[in-house]
């Protein structure tokens, strides 16, 4: 694409993410006059509605740049942290923690449990330092499958705290603050400038691994450091939001459908397309329902990502399956 294109999109796209922030921390269940609150509605804005929209937005932005990353180095647009099991072991560890009552060290445990999962699915589907990403694949969804049977377990057994692993794993944003707030920006941060001198790297592991080495890339490197801060970002997304889906395909696929591939364009624009997407999705949550009941916005979120992928698979039909 080229660069002014890119300038126009990104100054619209950031320009939305502006305007649906102000909307979000305005409209609630309490509408709160951002110029002209009282104090009890400065109490809100401060301590409850402003913490939570900083927050949905920066776990969007985690989990999309999270599933982009995943894509990049798996060759596979349809990886993400759900289908390399990464989300799956960091609600497992985070479930623990529940259980354990440890809420405040739920990151940590998120954090263990996920890296845990990535391991063993790269253990599983490496040979001789080297992944098949079909593989890779594979191993995910059985490290997934595992992980969520250990979670029904941990239900089955914990009587006192299944109403609150249940309510936590639809995901939601009900336990924001800053704190949860400035430590995800921080990741994020230090998570997209670390890979910044990588983009071009990025591109080339695109094609098979033997192009990529040829042109000076180490491959085994670049993926691990790759799968580590994908893992990282899924692990304090989980831990502080539970598990909400689908964030991870649908954005990074709709931003290569406006043409933007490359890792210098396309993860700039996960970052802002996943916050604004994840604002506006727990705006819908807070407020679609009648009497100041809240939808998990992990349900919404699944729900918009399963109309996404099927009308875009009953479209594409023809190109993803071909028969002479």
């Amino acid at each position: 694409m080229k660069k002014s294109n890119w300038f126009i999109i990104l100054f619209f796209m950031t320009l939305a993410l502006i305007v649906a922030t102000v909307f979000a921390v305005s409209i609630g269940a309490v509408k709160l006059p951002l110029f002209n609150m009282t104090t009890v509605e400065k109490n809100i804005f401060f301590n409850v509605r402003l913490p939570r929209v900083l927050l949905a937005g920066l776990v969007g932005a985690a989990l999309v740049m999270s599933g982009a990353l995943f894509q990049y180095v798996m060759k596979n647009p349809l990886a993400d942290s759900f289908t390399t099991g990464t989300s799956a072991s960091s609600a497992m560890g985070a479930v623990i923690a529940i259980m354990l009552g440890l809420e405040k060290l739920i990151p940590l445990f998120a954090l263990a449990g996920g890296l845990t999962g990535l391991t063993a699915v790269y253990k599983i589907s490496s040979v001789r330092n080297r992944i098949q990403p079909v593989t890779m694949l594979l191993a995910g969804i059985v490290i997934s499958t595992f992980a969520s049977a250990t979670i029904s377990f941990m239900k089955y057994l914990s009587d006192d705290a299944v109403s609150s692993i249940i309510f936590w794993l639809m995901g939601g944003f009900s336990s924001a603050s800053i704190s949860k707030v400035i430590i995800l920006a921080i990741a994020i941060i230090g998570s997209y400038l670390s890979i910044r001198s990588d983009f071009l790297s990025l591109d080339i592991i695109c094609f098979d691994d033997m192009t990529a080495e040829a042109s000076g890339v180490n491959v085994a490197r670049l993926r691990r450091k790759i799968f580590f801060i994908a893992s990282l970002l899924t692990a304090f997304s989980v831990g502080y939001a539970g598990i909400i889906g689908f964030a991870g395909l649908v954005i990074p696929h709709i931003i290569r459908l406006l043409r933007m591939v490359k890792a210098a364009e396309l993860l700039p624009m996960s970052l802002i397309g996943g916050g604004l997407f994840m604002i506006t999705n727990d705006l819908i949550a807070r407020t679609i329902l009648s009497e100041g009941q809240e939808l998990p916005v992990g349900i919404l979120t699944s729900f918009i990502g399963g109309i996404f992928f099927l009308t875009l698979l009953i479209k594409r039909k023809k190109e993803l399956f071909y028969f002479d």
